[in-house]
């Protein structure tokens, strides 16, 4: 029962342009596989309707900081006329 011939593949058969060439092969792979992990964006949120829910709690969120710092500062304008008084 044949399997079939595998044949093994030697760097130090090759000749030297092929070995380099192959070797400069792998390392561009390697530094492309790099550069796209790196550049790939995890946060992204691929689906429109969560980047609508998100766009609305930035939106939200950003509503209520301004409301407190609103709140905080009539406050403190309160206290100083109570002070005053």
């Amino acid at each position: 029962m044949g399997v079939g011939r595998y044949r093994d593949i030697e760097v130090a058969d090759m000749p030297p342009a092929v070995a380099a060439v192959l070797g400069v092969l792998l390392l561009a792979l390697f530094c492309g596989l790099i550069w796209y992990l790196t550049r790939l964006d995890h946060t992204k949120l691929r689906d429109p309707r969560a980047r609508a829910r998100a766009e609305r709690r930035r939106k939200s969120r950003r509503r209520q900081r301004e409301l407190r710092t609103r709140r905080e500062s009539l406050q403190r304008k309160a206290a100083r006329d109570r002070d005053s008084a």
